[in-house]
């Protein structure tokens, strides 16, 4: 959605950052780069979208969606330390330390580890983090790790009007693709503009998937095709009589276009495609494809 080569989703993009980072932003541009190896058997780490605020100064930032067994909270600190020394050139001033952003959408609930037998402790949708003293005061504000936690969401959809920018692009990245949470999502690309970008690049995506999966549907076919027309002359030939090339080529050609037909309406279900758009693209029946 956020990495389409379209306006829509340039501006989608800027308008999630903005929100994630509280500030305006003046350009956005993608980038796919390693940080810097200083040494031989170092890590590398990936970075995405580097921007430039209206204020002139810049920010790298991390984008994350995966969910892993290990402590989230120390991947998250050291990924912005690297994004801090990997774009502090050497020789220059402190003062030429950029500001850096990692930001993790989580497609699930992430409780910091001094909180962890605290019965108490309520998650929240939007967290935000930066090196501060136990009393509030700020460091330099150069670090600063945002967490959108997806399902902490469902709360916030009876108070869009009043929710942060980023608590809204929550609730859209939580339900963009859910049937069921159609009039909320219209709600939200009414009220923010950036939402309804991103709606309209989601939109794009869908329907060249439906294109893509037909293309791979025809594809497949030709390929079991083929496949099916070599097995069947290799059983003939080792048959040693000409009437079992053309029954196994009619036996395997008449089996591959069933098993890819199934093949395809099974990967159509899991992308979320209706049934009538399966069964156009497979030309298998209504039931049969309820049956999966």
């Amino acid at each position: 959605m956020f990495t389409q080569p379209t306006e829509e989703s340039r501006a989608a993009l800027k308008s999630f950052l903005e929100a994630a980072t509280e500030k305006p932003i003046k350009s956005v541009s993608l980038t796919s780069n390693d940080a810097v190896v200083e040494f031989s058997g170092q890590r590398n780490v990936s970075y995405d979208v580097a921007c430039i605020f209206n204020d002139g100064l810049s920010a790298k930032i991390e984008m994350q969606a995966f969910n892993q067994k290990y402590d989230y909270g120390k991947r998250a600190e050291y990924q912005v330390a690297r994004l801090e020394t990997t774009y502090l050139r050497k020789g220059e001033s402190w003062l030429k330390a950029p500001t850096v952003y990692q930001i993790s959408v989580l497609n699930f609930g992430y409780k910091p580890w001094q909180r962890k037998n605290d019965e108490n402790y309520k998650a929240t949708t939007v967290s935000r983090y930066a090196m501060r003293t136990k009393d509030g005061r700020e460091l330099s504000n150069s670090l600063n790790i945002v967490f959108v936690e997806l399902p902490n969401a469902a709360s916030l959809e009876k108070s869009l009007e009043s929710n942060s920018l980023l608590e809204n692009w929550a609730v859209f990245l939580r339900d963009a693709d859910n049937p069921k949470k159609v009039d909320i999502i219209k709600k939200l690309a009414m009220k923010e503009e950036g939402i309804m970008q991103a709606q309209k690049s989601l939109s794009s995506i869908s329907s060249s998937r439906e294109l893509w999966l037909a293309q791979y549907r025809q594809e497949i076919f030709e390929r079991d095709r083929i496949s099916s027309m070599e097995a069947a002359q290799r059983e003939g030939l080792e048959m040693g009589y000409e009437r079992g090339i053309e029954k196994g080529i009619e036996k395997g050609i008449e089996k591959g276009i069933e098993k890819n037909k199934i093949e395809t309406a099974l990967s159509a279900l899991k992308l979320g495609l209706s049934i009538e758009q399966i069964s156009t693209i497979t030309g298998l029946p209504r039931s049969e494809i309820e049956k999966l």
